[in-house]
């Protein structure tokens, strides 16, 4: 059987036996048959263009899903690739800063032996400019000593001068 339209059911006509149908209530009920199918048509044509604009949302948000997943996961990637860079560049960071604060230590330790020392030579040479000048001081204190002594026991200029006139004499 052929797809029927509407059109073809209101102008289809049959023929006329003795006794048939009344042809005024053929029609008619012809035409409702006609109208009810041109409605089903409408709404078949209608759910058709529904269900294809359903198909079509319906694929594209599988493919947004599809998407959103693929982005997802290469987020989490991207995410645990950034925790472990991380965690690395953490662990250099601790290990260089471990190895300065040892070469700082030991730096230290180094400048700390070198005032030692320093401080060892500066003691060693206050005390032999101490026993210089203490050595200084007694020789000074020795010629004062001399000096008043002899002071003591010289005879003023003129009277050396009369003595040589008396021994002249």
């Amino acid at each position: 059987m052929q797809n029927l339209t509407p059109l073809e059911i209101q102008k289809q006509t049959f023929s006329r036996g003795i006794k048939g149908y009344n042809p005024d209530e053929v029609r008619a009920y012809l035409h409702l048959v006609a109208e009810e199918i041109e409605r089903l048509v409408r709404d078949n044509d209608r759910l058709f263009r529904e269900t294809a604009s359903l198909r079509e949302d319906l694929a594209d948000h599988s493919n947004r899903e599809r998407i959103l997943k693929d982005t997802l996961l290469s987020a989490q990637k991207v995410a645990e690739d950034l925790t472990a860079n991380a965690r690395k560049e953490a662990e250099l960071i601790v290990k260089d800063a471990e190895m300065l604060a040892e070469r700082l230590v030991a730096q230290a330790m180094d400048r700390v032996a070198d005032i030692e020392r320093a401080i060892g030579d500066l003691k060693l040479e206050r005390r032999t400019m101490r026993n210089k000048v203490q050595g200084t001081l007694d020789l000074i204190q020795q010629l004062v000593t001399l000096d008043a002594e002899q002071e003591a026991t010289e005879e003023p200029i003129t009277s050396l001068f009369r003595q040589r006139q008396d021994m002249g004499r």
